[in-house]
């Protein structure tokens, strides 16, 4: 009976398997290992779509975000949904309930969140998106007698590579500003240098991310860093 060797490696592709690991490596160093990115903020996104057509899905996001200086931990849970009404054009809804606490004084209270949004989008290349978001949001405040709204205004391009240099397969920059309607003003701006996407398995994708976060406090700007993890199941 003839035995079945394994088959050699090349010493072309061994190159090249080394070589992408440590373009990899050097990813990862440059977004998690440099001494500069120390984050004042932590957050953890997640997603389970549990319903998906040729045009339409839905799924519900939950998030947990705290703020190591300030002792700021938020909470979030909102199903949502979109429908891709054009080749170019997504709209989307969701209802968001959030527990906002400040951990030093034991203070919390609760915030609705009815969102709609219209994201037009566009593939410059098959290797390339770039996306639009532009959401509207309605904020209610329990305790407080008058609804706050925000517009938001996100600006992505998200490069998914033609090989995945082991689990990495997507690469991504990101701008988001935005401003309080009922004040008139710009409020916040969030800004993503540096993101990867890993795959870690057949339905299930992690962002990693570094964020500025800049908001708006009168009458100059403060600035915080982020690290954040945004984790994606398809059901």
């Amino acid at each position: 009976m003839a035995m079945c060797l394994p088959r050699p490696i090349h010493p072309f592709s061994r190159g090249l398997l080394n070589a992408r690991s440590r373009i990899l490596a050097l990813l990862l160093a440059t977004l998690l290992g440099t001494p500069s990115l120390v984050a004042d903020e932590w957050w953890a996104w997640s997603s389970i779509e549990f319903w998906r057509e040729k045009k339409a899905r839905a799924w519900l996001f939950l998030g947990n975000r705290y703020d190591f200086e300030d002792g700021a931990y938020i909470q979030i849970a909102s199903p949502r949904f979109r429908y891709e009404a054009l080749p170019w054009l997504g709209l989307a809804t969701g209802q968001s309930v959030l527990s906002i606490e400040n951990t030093r004084t034991g203070d919390r209270f609760t915030q609705w969140r009815p969102e709609l949004e219209i994201n037009p989008h566009y593939e410059p290349v098959p290797s390339l998106s770039i996306e639009l978001r532009n959401r509207m949001e309605w904020r209610w405040n329990e305790g407080q007698s008058f609804t706050s709204s925000r517009t938001r205004h996100r600006l992505q391009a998200t490069w998914t590579l033609p090989q995945p240099i082991g689990p990495l397969t997507r690469i991504f920059v990101s701008d988001e500003l935005i401003s309080d309607v009922h004040r008139h003003q710009w409020s916040e701006n969030r800004l993503i240098p540096a993101g990867l996407t890993f795959k870690l398995g057949p339905r299930s994708d992690l962002d990693v991310f570094y964020m500025v976060f800049a908001t708006r406090a009168q009458p100059h700007w403060r600035q915080e860093s982020v690290l954040g993890t945004f984790l994606r199941i398809r059901l």
